[in-house]
C-alpha cells in the first residue's frame, strides 16, 4: 500500500483528483500481482483494484487494496459514488478504442451525478515513482545482474570456432532457466564479426572465425526484474582498428562512470562520453544514446541523454541506470561496453563484474 500512498501524493501535481491506471507494468508495481488486464482506481482517499474473474481469488488474497469482481462491477460504477471532478489515464498506452469507451463511461459518471467530470491525459504518472528503486527492489536487481554477470561467463565458455550466434544464444537461455532465472530480459545480442556494427542485431547463423569481434549485450529476468551488460571480446588478435574504437569506447565509458554520482546532470553523462569519441574521430560513430534506467522493464526512466528533461534532471540516490557508449563501423564491426550501476548516496555500485580489459579468446 505505500507504493500506492506515493501516487495518491502525487494527484495534486498532476492535477487531477482520480487516476486510471492499466498499464501491466505499473499494475504489478503497485499491486504485486502479474496481470494480463486490471484497472486500478486511484484517488486521495481511495484506491480500488478492478480485475475478472481469472484474477479475482489470487487478487482478494494478495493485492494491498480492496478488490472489485468486473464485470459486473465496472470502474464506472464506482466512479458514480465518488465526488472527483478531473480523471486522469495514461496517454502514452491507452488506445483510441479504449479512450472512446472511456469517454462514454465519463459520460455516464456525469448523467448520474449530475456534476461534471473531465479526462486529463497523462504521460507514464508512475514512471516517476518507479525511477526511485527501494530497498526491496535493489535486492532484486542485484540478484538479477549476478546472474546476468555468470551468463556472460557461461557465454565464454561457448565461444568456440565454428559456433553460430543462434546456438549461443539458445545455450545461455537454457543456463539461467536451470540457474532460476525467470525468463529472458531481451533476446541476447550475440553478434559476430562485422554483424556487431549493428547495435541491435539479431543473432544468426554467422559461424564464429579467427579474427573476429564478439559483441555480447545480455539481460535475464528475476522476479519481474531485469539485468543488462555488454562486453566485446575477440576471437583471436583484434584488427588494430578494432582495438582502437575499444580503447576508445572504455575511455568514454570510464569518463561518464566517474560522475555517477548524486547531483550529476544526465545530459551531461551523455555529453562526456561523447566528448572522448570525439576526441578519436569516432564522434558520429556512437548512434544512440548513452543508457536508460532500468527495473520492472529493460528501458525505463530516466533516458540517459541530451534533452531539455534531462539537462534539468539530476542523479539520485536509488537510481539504477545503464552506461553504454558504443561506436560501430559498418562492415567492420563495434564496440559496446555496458554497466549496470545504482546510484548511492556516496557515488554508485556498479552491478556489473565481468572484466572489461581488452580480452582476446
Amino acid at each position: 500500500m505505500e507504493r500506492i500512498k506515493k501516487l495518491q501524493a502525487t494527484l495534486k501535481s498532476h492535477g487531477v483528483d482520480g487516476l486510471i491506471i492499466d498499464d501491466t507494468t505499473d499494475l504489478y508495481y503497485l499491486t504485486g500481482l502479474s496481470l494480463s488486464l486490471g484497472r486500478l482506481l486511484v484517488t486521495q482517499r481511495l484506491a480500488r483494484l478492478f480485475v475478472d474473474g481469472r484474477y479475482y481469488e489470487t487478487a482478494t488474497k494478495q493485492a494491498p487494496c480492496p478488490v472489485t469482481l468486473s464485470p459486473p462491477t465496472t470502474l464506472f460504477d464506482a466512479l458514480e459514488k465518488t465526488k472527483i471532478s478531473s480523471l486522469g489515464f495514461d496517454a502514452a498506452i491507452t488506445t483510441v478504442q479504449d479512450l472512446s469507451a472511456l469517454r462514454k463511461g465519463v459520460a455516464r459518471v456525469r448523467r448520474a451525478r449530475g456534476s461534471p467530470v473531465t479526462l486529463k491525459p497523462l504521460t507514464a504518472p508512475v514512471a516517476p515513482l518507479r525511477m526511485y528503486k527501494d530497498a526491496s527492489e535493489l535486492r532484486i536487481l542485484r540478484k538479477a545482474a549476478r546472474l546476468g554477470n555468470s551468463g556472460f561467463e557461461h557465454v565464454k565458455t561457448l565461444l568456440k570456432e565454428g559456433v553460430t550466434e543462434a546456438e549461443v544464444a539458445a545455450k545461455l537461455e537454457i543456463f539461467w532457466l536451470q540457474q532460476g532465472g525467470q525468463s529472458l530480459a531481451f533476446e541476447p545480442i550475440i553478434a559476430f564479426g562485422a554483424n556487431s556494427s549493428k547495435p541491435h542485431y539479431s543473432p544468426g547463423k554467422t559461424r564464429l572465425r579467427l579474427g573476429q569481434p564478439i559483441l555480447v549485450d545480455i539481460g535475464v529476468t528475476v522476479d519481474h526484474y531485469h539485468s543488462d551488460m555488454t562486453r566485446v571480446l575477440f576471437y583471436g588478435t583484434p584488427k588494430p582498428i578494432m582495438k582502437r574504437v575499444y580503447h576508445a569506447v572504455l575511455e568514454a565509458q570510464t569518463a561518464a562512470l566517474a560522475l555517477c554520482r548524486p547531483g550529476t546532470s544526465i545530459a551531461d553523462l551523455d555529453k562526456t562520453a561523447r566528448e572522448v569519441l570525439a576526441t578519436h574521430d569516432l564522434g558520429d560513430k556512437f548512434t544512440h544514446s548513452l543508457g536508460h534506467g532500468i527495473g520492472l522493464q529493460v528501458h525505463e526512466q530516466p533516458g540517459i541523454r541530451q534533452s531539455p528533461t534531462t539537462r534539468k534532471q539530476r542523479l539520485a540516490p536509488g537510481m539504477v541506470i545503464t552506461i553504454e557508449p558504443g561506436a560501430y563501423l559498418p562492415n567492420v564491426g563495434g564496440v559496446r561496453i555496458e554497466d549496470t550501476v545504482i546510484i548511492t548516496e556516496q557515488g554508485h555500485q556498479n552491478l556489473t563484474s565481468p572484466s572489461k580489459a581488452l580480452t582476446v579468446l
